[in-house]
């Protein structure tokens, strides 16, 4: 029996990069284990950094001015990053998780443990899931609550750009629908994982 073609996991996801591990388990079954990248995260660290700057620069008028400071540094942080959770989850929700799933020439065993016979597999699908997204640029209003739609608008564009490389997903399609196999992939990892799969089940 030939080897297993296979590539180091590593321990800790990458923000930008993912890879994947193929191995033999046994009774004519092969474990991939894929790792995902992860994106952009939440800055949180600036709930601490926003107050900080605010009563400083409140501080070199006066001590109220250093308080008044102090709670519009945090209230702007938190609109920043609650704003920034919320634009990054809009996206992430449209992936599937990376994760391990089992392919034998005879069935596919989903991440789930459900098993679908090789038969019953109409094909196997390599898509990025952000790829056509719209994504709405246009802020409204005039002057600073413009100006903060814009900025808030702007940051979305960005996030969906940065989630699109790392947005690659294998599904397979079987019994008129679409089951993930793993997400949250570069390009080049959800192409390898979906050529070996697909040479493994004897797919065209």
């Amino acid at each position: 029996m030939s080897a297993v073609r296979a590539e180091v996991r590593p321990a800790v996801s990458h923000p930008t990069q993912s890879s994947y591990r193929a191995s033999d388990a046994g009774g004519g079954w092969t474990r991939f284990d894929v790792a995902g990248a992860t994106g952009p995260t939440v800055p949180a660290w600036l709930l601490a950094v926003g107050p900080l700057l605010g009563g400083s620069l409140g501080f070199q008028i006066g001590t109220a001015q250093a308080v008044g400071g102090v709670i519009a540094g945090f209230f702007l942080a938190l609109c920043f990053v609650v704003g920034r959770q919320g634009s990054l989850s809009t996206f992430r929700r449209h992936r599937a998780p990376a994760g391990s799933f089992s392919v034998s020439p005879q069935a596919i065993r989903l991440p789930t443990g459900r098993e679908i016979p090789a038969k019953s597999v109409h094909r196997l699908v390599c898509r990025n899931v952000l790829d056509g997204l719209i994504v709405s640029t246009t802020g409204g209003g005039s002057g600073m609550v413009g100006g903060v739609a814009a900025l808030g608008a702007a940051r979305h564009t960005a996030d969906a750009n940065a989630l699109l490389p790392i947005a690659y997903q294998v599904e397979v399609e079987a019994e008129g629908r679409s089951y993930p196999l793993a997400g949250c992939m570069t390009g080049a990892t959800a192409n390898a994982v979906f050529e070996e799969t697909r040479r493994i089940l004897g797919l065209s």
